[in-house]
């Protein structure tokens, strides 16, 4: 191949390299438009008290569903500062309801699972507030 024939080729794979690129990054959304879910998301584990002593396995079983159908709508989250808290929160909640209780090593029981929720929906809202804040 020529050299005058090879040049053009050479730069227009490489723009299309770029744009091919460029089209497979998700944008994150903004806080804004991300908190909803993720308040809706949280909301959707019962509290202690609501599962009743034992655990209603009907009630868990429902906040499972409703977490399982949210999930999807939570990434991208808004900073890549709280995807794993989120990731992490989702496992526990989904662990917590499917167990109904858990009795795992990590999640002996529903009151640690909580203790786990309340901790990383305070480092999500820690980094958030730090998003806001700079923004």
């Amino acid at each position: 191949m020529s050299p005058r024939v090879a040049w053009p080729l050479a730069a227009l794979l490489a723009l299309c390299l770029v744009a091919f690129a460029a089209c497979g990054r998700s944008e994150r959304p903004t806080v804004t438009d991300w908190e909803p879910t993720w308040k809706t998301t949280t909301a959707a584990v019962p509290s202690l008290v609501a599962l009743g002593s034992p655990p209603d396995r009907a009630v868990c079983g429902h906040a499972l569903g409703v977490l399982r159908s949210l999930q999807s709508d939570l990434f991208p989250t808004p900073d890549l500062a709280v995807d794993d808290a989120v990731r992490e929160w989702v496992a526990i909640a989904e662990d917590a309801m499917f167990e109904c209780p858990p009795s795992s090593r990590d999640l002996p029981d529903l009151a640690t699972a909580y203790e786990e929720l309340a901790r990383l929906e305070a480092e999500v809202a820690a980094a958030i507030d730090v998003d806001v804040d700079a923004g």
